[in-house]
C-alpha cells in the first residue's frame, strides 16, 4: 500500500508540474506573440505615414514664415523655432528673416563666420519635425518648362543684322 501511495503521489506531482508548465510556457508565448502584433502595428503605422509623407515640401515650409510661427531648414532638415526665437541669445530679429526658409549657411556660420557651439547643436535637435522633401514633382517641371519656353528671344539688330 506503501508503494502504490508513493507512486499515486509521484504521478499527481508529475502532472500538477506538466501542467503549471504547459500553463506558464503558453503564458509566455502568448505575452510574446502580443508585443510582436503590437510592435508589427506601431512599424505598419510609422511606415505608412512615411510613405505618405516622407518629407516637407518648399510650399509647406514656406508658410511658416512669422515670428509666431518660424520652421527653418537647416541640413535639409526642418525645425520648428518658433518658440525659441525669443530665447535666441542673438535676439529674434538674427533669425526672423530665416523664417520659412534655408538657414544653414546662416546657422552655420552664425552670419559672422563662426559655427554654433555643441551645446547650440544639442538644443537644435529638440526643435526637429522632420525632413525636407527634396523630390520634384512633376507639376514643379511642367511649370520650369513653361517657363522656359516663354522667354523672348532678342530682336535682332546691330551688326548681326543680315544686309
Amino acid at each position: 500500500m506503501k508503494k502504490l501511495t508513493a507512486i499515486s503521489l509521484f504521478i499527481f506531482f508529475a502532472v500538477v508540474v506538466s501542467i503549471l508548465t504547459a500553463s506558464l510556457i503558453f503564458y509566455q508565448n502568448n505575452k510574446t506573440n502580443k508585443l510582436l502584433i503590437e510592435n508589427q502595428t506601431a512599424t505598419s503605422s510609422v511606415d505608412s505615414k512615411k510613405l505618405v509623407s516622407p518629407g516637407f515640401p518648399l510650399a509647406e515650409i514656406a508658410k511658416h514664415n512669422s515670428a509666431s510661427d518660424c520652421w527653418q531648414i537647416i541640413n535639409n532638415k526642418v525645425y520648428d523655432l518658433s518658440s525659441f526665437l525669443n530665447s535666441h541669445p542673438g535676439g529674434a530679429a538674427s533669425m526672423t528673416p530665416y523664417c520659412g526658409k534655408e538657414a544653414t549657411q546662416a546657422y552655420n556660420t552664425k552670419d559672422i563666420g563662426r559655427p554654433h557651439s555643441s551645446g547650440a547643436q544639442s538644443m537644435l535637435a529638440s526643435y526637429y519635425i522632420g525632413t525636407l522633401n527634396q523630390q520634384t514633382t512633376v507639376q514643379q517641371v511642367q511649370q520650369s518648362v513653361q517657363t522656359t519656353n516663354t522667354v523672348v528671344a532678342p530682336t535682332r539688330g546691330g551688326e548681326f543684322e543680315d544686309d
